[in-house]
């Protein structure tokens, strides 16, 4: 028992922090452990828990994707005109995906094909994604949500937000994809050592390009989940969540430099934010002050 406890405590070292932190919110407000809370942080976090699964895949490499918070906002506001000029659910899902995977592909060509460094390159595309973002809705929110969209957004199975359901759906499927894959295994080992990687056969320039894409289409899936969870398209949505995105990547352990993480670590590191900024809100503690938390926490 002592062994498997161990073992756990080395693969997910945030757990025990978790665990400290939901005490102490639980103690200092009596409204921490209701399921009107639990409810509103697992809807709150959906959008964050897929995009950092997208970037796990991306840091896993060595690389890092800043535009994963503007193509969010690009593909919702596309998605959104789709669905208010068809009113299709459907059509308006392709054209998140499609224009998500559009970004990633290019951010991946960009940095695999053609050796582009990531920083600089994921910084262009997240600029071109939020003025498409902001071009294309005039600034404004996109309305004409279908109704179905917005009765997703309510809909709880077991009190779970169907947007987290989503949103579990692609951690298991991308868990699986990690552990589970040739693909999965050659992420890791081209983080590990790219040289390595080559050595024995990986053609690098195309699995890098793949983790980009998949950033880029998680990304679209991402911002497709915030029009249910706003009801409308907000092209300003992504703004704030890189450095949270990020954040929750690196506190639940997942190496920048490539190589070591995984995504049930990002996972812990969603719910490790999410109950950190929930507790704070509920015991009052000012907006800017819990950035200063967060930071320190991070550090």
């Amino acid at each position: 028992m002592l062994t498997i406890l161990q073992r756990n405590l080395r693969a997910y070292p945030v757990l025990p922090l978790i665990a400290l932190l939901a005490v102490c919110f639980a103690l200092l407000s009596p409204y921490f452990l209701t399921a009107g809370n639990a409810e509103a942080v697992l809807g709150a976090n959906a959008v964050v828990l897929i995009a950092a699964v997208g970037m796990t895949f991306v840091f896993l490499t060595g690389g890092i994707d800043l535009s994963i918070s503007t193509v969010i906002s690009a593909s919702a506001v596309i998605a959104g005109l789709v669905m208010a000029a068809t009113g299709s659910i459907a059509l308006g899902l392709a054209a998140a995906i499609a224009t998500g995977a559009t970004f990633g592909a290019v951010n991946g060509v960009l940095i695999g094909y053609l050796g582009l460094t990531p920083f600089i390159t994921t910084m262009a595309t997240q600029l071109i994604a939020r003025g498409v973002a902001f071009v294309l809705s005039q600034g404004i929110a996109v309305k004409g949500t279908p109704y179905g969209m917005l009765d997703f957004g309510f809909w709880l199975w077991m009190g779970v937000p169907a947007v987290m359901l989503v949103a579990l759906a692609i951690v298991a499927v991308s868990a699986l994809a990690l552990g589970q894959t040739t693909w999965g295994r050659h992420v890791m080992l081209v983080g590990s050592s790219p040289a390595a990687a080559r050595h024995v056969g990986i053609d690098v320039p195309r699995l890098e390009c793949s983790v980009y894409l998949v950033s880029g289409l998680l990304g679209g899936i991402a911002g497709f989940v915030s029009i249910a969870n706003l009801g409308n398209a907000i092209p300003g949505v992504g703004d704030t969540l890189l450095l949270i995105v990020i954040g929750a990547v690196v506190l639940g352990g997942t190496s920048m430099t490539g190589g070591e993480g995984s995504v049930g670590r990002t996972v812990l590191g969603v719910a490790l934010l999410a109950i950190l900024t929930s507790g704070l809100n509920l015991i009052g503690i000012p907006f800017y002050d819990q950035l200063i938390v967060q930071g320190v926490l991070i550090f």
